[in-house]
């Protein structure tokens, strides 16, 4: 329901090319291809945390952008930063949305 909703909502603006689809974090699938991917309350468990993180370093090499949401109240949050700090970059942190500057690369 929810990337039917986006998709629609998109259209709506005029905004043809967006595409959506879902994604398995911890399956070793190929990831398709984009410019942007969007993460959002997705680390129900440390399992998917750890996937994501996978995920993001892998996205990351492409040159392509990941924007990560999640609710600071969320356990695993925790662990995919370690984790993206572990095998990615150990500067990786999380920032609120009123923290950036406009910045076009972030961790």
């Amino acid at each position: 329901f929810a990337l039917k909703l986006v998709q629609e909502t998109a259209a709506l603006q005029g905004l043809d090319s967006l595409e959506t689809g879902q994604f398995d974090l911890t399956a070793n699938g190929p990831i398709p291809t984009a410019d942007l991917y969007i993460l959002s309350d997705v680390f129900e468990s440390s399992k998917v945390a750890v996937g994501a993180a996978a995920l993001t370093k892998e996205i990351l090499a492409t040159g392509a952008r990941v924007w990560v949401f999640a609710q600071t109240d969320r356990a695993q949050r925790e662990i995919y930063i370690d984790e993206l700090c572990r095998i990615h970059d150990p500067l990786c942190k999380w920032s609120s949305f009123h923290d950036y500057s406009g910045e076009t690369e972030r961790l």
